[in-house]
Formats: structure tokens, C-alpha cells, sequence
């Protein structure tokens, strides 16, 4: 039914390669031959969905397994959205075209907070109750997974369960709980899901700040999932039928990272570091290579060009462009001289554009962030790159960050005179809000408000002599950081929100402040208490994850930023952080490479 309503459609929507699979390398099963059936939902569009290499582990697991089938369900754009409403067509799977309300499992990836409307826009196309106490014994279990996992409250009501962690061996076992539990209760099968090491259950916790459990049967704290090596690699790699975001084979090489930048959420939650093994990567390519027929490589990670056997992977993968046509990139380059050569390397004859991230326009508030490069490596890094060939720098910033002065903005417009002396054709400035995360040491920071970064933007606008500056906005940012730190209560603002009409809100062109504004005012909330600094020992919404990092070592962080004293990198010297144990701690190359 679902695919004869949609040949009356596609002819009259934008981009229907969205939605009509069929892609080269996509998985099919006999529907008969498996005992559970799971719908992976990335809720965006397709070009951007299709670029998680997160969704493409995921699917890969899971359909490695004999009795699980695992196809891909991706948010329809606004015209199809409609167009569904209008002709009752649910929303379905982009393999078979079955409705994602006939599966057993849906998983959903949460990126990022911005995503949270999107997600229930997508189950009430999928005629799915919205909250997960509405939904019957027959409904699909839903759970999600990715970064916001890490304070699930402000969409907890919507999740039988949330996984917490690396995915992996998680999403097997899972799986197999469902197979074993089926035809039981809702409530049983749930039961057995919070057996599983970092898996939450919502409903078997209250609403306080933090939640607690509502019986001795659930943890207290819900441990993160850590892979202590990365073994997966990718068999099948889906070739899309359109041009995707970042339209490139994707390939992790390292997981987690040391340096310890005290904003970063990323740099906390996926801790410890391990690399994949560098004979692993190049083979992972080669094959990705032979089956999609893409030229383009890129070496995903938090921070690349640390991996230790960085030098030696480009340089092999060199030797494969001699009789293949490659190319390869890093997502971003380190400010300093080994940063730069390496982009030479992987850049070829190519000198584009590079990026730096300096995050701060003084050395003191670099101190502040433990962002441990200097003026000199700032200008050391850029003459170099220009030597080379390079022509075109983009330098990342943030604003509002804590202890910020005029001075600090300030040193960005001077970072910017700097660039563009040296002698680049184009200096482009990237400016956002800091947003205080969760896990982080700064989860305890103020978040300064859109009246703030207009004082900054005036500041920075002295910057156009020299650079073209792209400002976020700074709204989205308010949102994103009231998501973030929120509680279970903050679900109600999502909620209304999502019943005025926000959707997308990720995407700044169709971003709608005054939505967000009437849900937050209707709830009652007070933005300014959201936005105020935590002290180091008050309750927070999110203290009943344990994602292996000691709060009080967050704390202890966030004390040395105030002093404006650094950390250093713990691959050198443990910073006893919590998180390495007998079973996890960092794996490097060699490390790898000795024990196999």
C-alpha cells in the first residue's frame, strides 16, 4: 500500500531520491526468516542521515546477525512531511516501505538537542504515541542512542529506553533481549532491558533533579558503555542515489580523545582514547574503496592528527593513490607545524582551504579552556601553511565563554589581522556562543544570553578589515544550551514547542525563535535561572549517568580554569580522571599491535 501511494507522490516533491531506496550495498532479508524487525531512525533528512557514520555501524551490527533485520528510516523534508499529513501515509522504512509502527524496535539517534522536535514529528507520522507511557504492548519499543544520551531528561518521556555509550556490543544485546522477550508485557521486556549495562529506562525513575530509581530492581547510576578496543569495521558500505553533506567514505580511526579542552562534551564522554590499529584502517579503506566506487577518504576523529601512527596511515594511503584515485581528508588541523604538513600531505597537489580552531583570542582565556596553543604556534602553523600553498584559512570561536573580557574578543580581532598579514587570500571567522554541556567541566558555567554576543559581535565586527565573519545564531544557541542542561520538566517546553510548529530547528533558515519563546513562556520558565552558573555542589539532571569521569574531577577542572591554570594531556601523565579501570584505559597503536 505504502508504495503504491507513493508513486502518486514522488513526482510532485523535491529530491524524492530521499525516500525510494533501492541503493547499491543496502541490506534485505525475508521478512519471514528473522525474528525481529528494526527501524534506525536519524531524525533529518536523508543527505545528512546517510553521512552519520553512527547509523552505518549500527545497521551493519545488526544486520550481521541472522535473525534481525535493521533498515533505515530518515525525516521526510517539509513538502513530503505535508503531503504524508494530507494523504494519511505513514511514515515508513526506506528498505521495504514498511510502516515503522509494524516493527518491533526503533532506535533513534540524538546528535544533537535541536533534533528533540524532529523526533516527535517523526513518531506521530509514524502513528506512534508520542510519550512512552501511551504506548501499548503492541507499539515498537523506542529507544534512543548518541551524545544527548548523556542527559536524557529533557526527552526521557519519550523513550522506553535510552542507551548510554558506545553502541556496538550494546545494540546486540539488545536485540537479543527482544528476541527472547517477545510476546511478553511491555513492562517485563523493558524490565529485562535495564539488566543491560548502560541501558535507562525513564519510566523506572522519578522526575527529581537527579532522578532516582522507583525500586532496588534499577541502578542508582547507569554506567556508560565503553568499547575497550574498536573492532568493527564496516563490510557493506551504502552508495546513496543523491549527493550526501559530507559525501565521502567514512572511516574512524580513533575514538575518544586526551586533551581535555574543558568545553568540550565530546572530549569527556567518549573517553578513553583507543585507536584502531592503522593496518585495520587502510584495509577498512581498500574495501570501502572496491565497493562504492567513491574517490574521496575521510579519517574521522575527534582529533586525527594524534593518532599515533598518523604519519605512517597517509603515507600508505599515498602509496594507494599511485595506482588509485583518492583523495584523503581530516576534518580539521591542529594549530601547529606537524598539523600542517600532514594537511600537505593529505591535501596533495590540492590547496584549498584550511581549518583551525584557536576557540579563544587570548592566551589567558586559552588557559582558561586548556586549549594549549600559543600565539606562537597560532603564527608559526599559518606561516607554514601559507608557505605551502594554502590560500584560504577559517579560524573557530567562541564567545561568552567563562571569565571573557572585552580583551579576549578583542585578541580574535587581532588573530584575524594576523591571518590576513601573513598574506592569505581569504580569512574567514567562525563565531558561536559557548554553551555549557553536560560532563564537562564547564557543565557548571553561566551561559551567557543573545544580549551578550551583540555586545561581542560589535566588537568583533572591527574584524572585517581583515576576514569574512559568520556569526551563529545566537537564539539557537540559547535553546540548545536550556535542552542541554535541562530536567525532565524541560520536556514540556519540546513538547510545546513541537505543537506550535517547530521543526528543524537545527537548520537556521527554518529555525523559529518566537515557537521556542511561547513554549518556554507558557511552562512558566524562568530562561535566566537555565542560564546561571551551577555551584560545584548542587544537584544536576544528569548525576544518575555515570559516564565514568568523577564529577569531582570536573570540578577540580573547573576551579583550575577559574585560576586560569592547564592540564596536560593524559597519554603522557594519568590525570586520574576516573575512567580508566583494569578492563578500560587508553589503547594506543602499539599497544594493539603487541597484544595481537
Amino acid at each position: 500500500m505504502i508504495l503504491k501511494m507513493l508513486h502518486g507522490i514522488l513526482d510532485r516533491i523535491e529530491k524524492p531520491s530521499r525516500y525510494i531506496g533501492g541503493e547499491y550495498n543496502q541490506t534485505i532479508k525475508d521478512p519471514s526468516s528473522v525474528k525481529l524487525r528494526v527501524g534506525l531512525l536519524f531524525p533529518d533528512v536523508y543527505e545528512v542521515g546517510m553521512s552519520n557514520l553512527g547509523l552505518a555501524i549500527i545497521y551493519d551490527v545488526l544486520n550481521d546477525m541472522q535473525d534481525v533485520w535493521a533498515e533505515r528510516i530518515f525525516m521526510p523534508w517539509i513538502d513530503m512531511m505535508n503531503m504524508m499529513r494530507d494523504r494519511n501515509l505513514p511514515l515508513f522504512t526506506i528498505e521495504s516501505k514498511t510502516a515503522v509502527k509494524d516493527l518491533d524496535m526503533l532506535g533513534v539517534s540524538l546528535q544533537h538537542e535541536l533534533i528533540y522536535t524532529n523526533v516527535l514529528h517523526a513518531l506521530d507520522l509514524a502513528k506512534i504515541p508520542l510519550l512512552a507511557e501511551h504506548r501499548a504492548d503492541t507499539d515498537p519499543i523506542v529507544i534512543a542512542g548518541g551524545p544527548c544520551t548523556v542527559n536524557p531528561e529533557p526527552i526521557a518521556p519519550v523513550f522506553d529506553a535510552m542507551v548510554v555509550g558506545d553502541g556496538e556490543g550494546i545494540a546486540r544485546e539488545i536485540a537479543q533481549v527482544l528476541i527472547e522477550t517477545k510476546g511478553m508485557r511491555r513492562h517485563e521486556r523493558l524490565k529485562a532491558l535495564s539488566k543491560i549495562e548502560g541501558v535507562y529506562v525513564p519510566s523506572f525513575y522519578d522526575g527529581s533533579t537527579p532522578p532516582k530509581p522507583l525500586s532496588r530492581d534499577v541502578p542508582e547510576r547507569v554506567k556508560r558503555r565503553i568499547e575497550p578496543i574498536l573492532v568493527k569495521k564496516l563490510t557493506k558500505r551504502i552508495v546513496p542515489h543523491m549527493q550526501l553533506v559530507h559525501d565521502r567514505i567514512s572511516v574512524e580511526i580513533m575514538r575518544g580523545c586526551t586533551r581535555g579542552c574543558r568545553f568540550c562534551q565530546a572530549g569527556f564522554i567518549y573517553r578513553p582514547v583507543r585507536e584502531k590499529p592503522s593496518a585495520e584502517v587502510l584495509d577498512e579503506i581498500l574495501n570501502a574503496l572496491t565497493c562504492t566506487g567513491y574517490e574521496e577518504v575521510g579519517l574521522l576523529s575527534l582529533s586525527s592528527a594524534d593518532h599515533t601512527a598518523i604519519s605512517s596511515m597517509v603515507e600508505e594511503l599515498k602509496k594507494v593513490s599511485d595506482t588509485k584515485t583518492i583523495s584523503v581528508s581530516i576534518p580539521s588541523t591542529r594549530l601547529d607545524a606537524f598539523g600542517v604538513m600532514l594537511a600537505n600531505n593529505v591535501g596533495g597537489a590540492r590547496r584549498t582551504g584550511l581549518t583551525f580552531a584557536p576557540e579563544a583570542g587570548t592566551q589567558r582565556l586559552r588557559n582558561v579552556i586548556n586549549k594549549n596553543v600559543s600565539e606562537e604556534d597560532f603564527v608559526r602553523a599559518l606561516q607554514l601553511a601559507r608557505n605551502n600553498g594554502w590560500r584560504r584559512v577559517k579560524l573557530y570561536f567562541m564567545v561568552g565563554l567563562p571569565t571573557e573580557t572585552d580583551e579576549d574578543l578583542r585578541g580574535i580581532v587581532s588573530m584575524s589581522k594576523v591571518a590576513k598579514q601573513i598574506g592569505f587570500d581569504l580569512v574567514t571567522l567562525s563565531v558561536a556562543m559557548f554553551i555549557p554541556k553536560p560532563h564537562t567541566p564547564f557543565q557548571f558555567a553561566e551561559q551567557k544570553g543573545p544580549e551578550y554576543f551583540e555586545h561581542a559581535r560589535r566588537i568583533l565586527l572591527q574584524a572585517k578589515r581583515f576576514a569574512k565573519i559568520d556569526f551563529h545564531d545566537p537564539k539557537m544557541s540559547l535553546i540548545e544550551g536550556i535542552l542541554s542542561r535541562g530536567d525532565r520538566k524541560t520536556f514540556s517546553a519540546v513538547l510545546n514547542a513541537y505543537e506550535l510548529g517547530a521543526c528543524f530547528d537545527s537548520w537556521q533558515n527554518l529555525f523559529d525563535y518566537q515557537k521556542w519563546s511561547k513554549a518556554l513562556e507558557t511552562i512558566g520558565m524562568d530562561v535566566e535561572q537555565q542560564l546561571r552558573a551551577r555551584t560545584l555542589d548542587e544537584p544536576l539532571a544528569w548525576d544518575h549517568i555515570d559516564i565514568g569521569v568523577d564529577r569531582a574531577y570536573l570540578a577540580k577542572e573547573f576551579e583550575k580554569a577559574l585560576r586560569g591554570e592547564t592540564t596536560l594531556d593524559c597519554r603522557s601523565v594519568c590525570q586520574a580522571c576516573g575512567v580508566c579501570n583494569s578492563t578500560v584505559r587508553n589503547v594506543l597503536e602499539k599497544d594493539v599491535v603487541q597484544t595481537s
